[in-house]
């Protein structure tokens, strides 16, 4: 009777696992977790599969983005690699684009990233200033924020308004078209899929930031398959 039913009970395994993998493959949806763009935007580089996110410092729920993406980036795997775009749509997030671009310039972001996060977010020092409609960099706080961390802060300073910045933040506002933002933080896989925690799928989701990565890793999947 057990040889009998040894290769029923691995048939019905099998099937069970088939199901729960249809299930999980089916459960997130164009429309609903993810977006499909209806241009893919090429990527910097076809050896790894890229996942940009589309962050401001000045945004609160990007700032509770930070060390959950933090946690995914330790188990990403080596086909993946990992990139932010900040997001310009008011003049002051104009500046603050600029500050991460910099930092990239300068080869010291990955030590001024959150320096210049908690300076604006927790502190709400802008590093910037206000001029009617307009904001300018505060060129004497940026300069004090990168000595206080040990860098450069006159060259700071002098980048922000350079050629090479002016272009790295037309080529941001670029990629920002491309990728249909509407807000932040947002998540783009491969160039080709934007996930927002505003699509319908996350509605009522009290894990709305857990769930983008889901979605994210159900993305980078489907990208690895397709390219064989």
């Amino acid at each position: 009777m057990r040889a009998v039913l040894a290769p029923i009970t691995m048939v019905l395994a099998v099937m069970f696992s088939l199901v729960a993998c249809a299930q999980e493959s089916g459960e997130f949806k164009a429309g609903q977790h993810y977006e499909v763009l209806p241009q893919a935007v090429p990527q910097k580089s076809n050896d790894k599969i890229e996942v940009t996110e589309m962050f401001w410092y000045g945004c609160a729920h990007c700032f509770t983005f930070e060390p959950t993406l933090e946690r995914w980036k330790e188990k990403m795997p080596s086909d993946v690699a990992l990139l932010k775009l900040p997001a310009i749509w008011q003049p002051v997030m104009d500046v603050h684009a600029r500050l991460y671009y910099v930092a990239d310039a300068m080869g010291v972001l990955e030590k001024m990233h959150t320096p210049i996060f908690n300076t604006i977010y927790s502190q709400r020092q802008m590093l910037a200033i206000r001029e009617g409609r307009n904001w300018k960099p505060d060129l004497k706080a940026i300069e004090a924020l990168f000595n206080k961390h040990g860098e450069d802060g006159a060259k700071a300073a002098k980048l922000m308004n350079s050629f090479a910045i002016n272009s790295k933040v037309k080529q941001g506002m670029a990629n920002q078209r491309a990728y249909k933002m509407t807000g932040t933080p947002e998540v783009v896989v491969a160039g080709k899929y934007r996930i927002s925690s505003s699509f319908p799928g996350y509605k009522g989701k009290s894990n709305g930031q857990e769930l983008m990565l889901q979605v994210a890793d159900y993305l980078i999947a489907k990208e690895r398959a397709e390219r064989g």
